[in-house]
């Protein structure tokens, strides 16, 4: 608008002149009138760079708004992750813990499947005993019964736990005498021996085995022939078992 003004008050002058006084088409150039007409000019070419100056300084603003702007969303985009990354490191952690609880509640119930429970026995003869063939070796002295597997009434050693099982016979003969064993299992023969001293001396021997006994199945020493068993205060006749392995399913 300012621009216009003085375009226009330019022209006034180069038409009217001075008030008091009239131009001639013949008047110096260096008159009063063509010093105003520069200094018109020269004010309007201020202006001019005074609006250009003016603009870029709008659009200096403008950018610096824009830059400023642009480094406010940014600045919110990174709080943003901030908290979502926060977010995510506790949903994270909350998942690990609950993982770690999970697993460790696993092994324990693994472990507690797995311990070895106390299973074994040991009996042995109280006195000397004739025992006929095909008979079981009734060993009627309780030396130890954990878990209570062993009977001495029946002389049976029924398993609590399937798993893999040691067992043992160990018996003493009379002088000429023969005796003749063997360990079952629910009626099949596991292992067996023969103990015979000719000479009149009464000697001892041992049998020893290990087998896979299923719960509830049966263990027995049993006599293959009618055999005398001695017993004295240094010759024990004794049948032993102890559970190795328990089998978990």
């Amino acid at each position: 608008m300012l621009f216009v003004l003085l375009i226009f008050v330019k022209n006034i002058l180069i038409t009217s002149g001075h008030p008091h006084e009239s131009r001639e088409n013949d008047e110096p150039i260096c008159s009063k009138f063509d010093y105003e007409e520069k200094l018109l000019e020269k004010m309007i070419r201020m202006e001019m760079k005074m609006e250009k100056i003016i603009e870029e300084v709008n659009n200096k603003e403008k950018d610096v708004m824009t830059i400023a702007t642009d480094v406010s969303q940014r600045v919110g985009n990174v709080e943003n992750n901030a908290i979502q990354f926060q977010h995510d490191v506790n949903q994270t952690m909350i998942e690990l813990s609950d993982n770690f609880k999970e697993e460790t509640a696993k092994l324990k119930t693994l472990a507690d499947k797995s311990l070895l429970p106390i299973v074994g026995f040991n009996a042995r003869l109280s006195s000397t005993k004739t025992v006929n063939t095909g008979n079981k070796v009734v060993y009627d002295t309780v030396i130890t019964n954990q878990g209570e597997g062993y009977d001495s009434v029946t002389g049976v050693f029924t398993a609590p736990l399937t798993g893999l099982y040691f067992f043992t016979a160990h018996v003493c003969n009379q002088g000429n005498k023969v005796v003749q064993y063997a360990i079952y299992q629910e009626g099949t023969l596991i292992t067996t021996s023969t103990q015979y001293d000719n000479g009149g001396v009464y000697t001892c021997s041992s049998v020893s085995t290990i087998a896979m006994v299923n719960k509830a199945e049966r263990v027995w020493v049993q006599s293959l022939d009618t055999s005398v068993y001695y017993v004295d205060s240094r010759r024990w006749n004794t049948f032993a078992g102890s559970l190795l392995i328990r089998q978990v399913r």
